[in-house]
């Protein structure tokens, strides 16, 4: 990153002084190494606890339809949510399944025994994904990803 002094000297700089944003978004199907986190997280508004994965492309290795492959670029950068909890604070079943299925891969490979400790260790861990971009049937702008393996790196 570059620094400047004040805004006359930002003014001066070249427009490719500041690198671009990365991209943002679910890539399209394919194969891609991802670097990922997740985190225990509380809504702002809401103040329910769920927990978030956060995934950022660290290499495409493969795009399954050639027309969409300008899509997938390394750096792109997209989340997905669990709410094992409804807004009432009953349990979320399908929530808590989706989580397990999305936790069990890291759990299985650093042999946790529990959600939280798996939970603690998923700290930029590198992991080769294979992924469907799903579009939201109630919601077409909602695109998530839907994973068929994560192999640990």
């Amino acid at each position: 990153m570059t620094n400047f002094a004040d805004l006359d000297a930002l003014m001066d700089a070249g427009m490719d002084a500041i690198e671009d944003l990365p991209p943002v978004g679910v890539p399209p199907t394919g194969a891609y190494n991802l670097l990922v986190t997740a985190s225990r997280e509380v809504g702002r508004e809401s103040g329910n606890e769920f927990i978030k994965f956060a995934y950022e492309v660290t290499a495409v290795l493969e795009v399954k339809n050639p027309d969409e492959a300008k899509e997938a670029a390394v750096g792109m950068k997209f989340t997905e949510i669990f709410s094992p909890f409804k807004k009432d604070g009953t349990p979320n079943e399908w929530g808590m399944k989706f989580m397990k299925q999305a936790i069990k891969p890291f759990a299985d490979h650093f042999g946790s025994s529990s959600f939280g400790e798996a939970l603690g260790q998923i700290d930029k861990v590198e992991v080769m994904a294979t992924l469907t971009r799903v579009t939201d049937k109630k919601d077409p702008d909602r695109i998530s990803a839907r994973f068929s393996s994560i192999t640990i790196l």
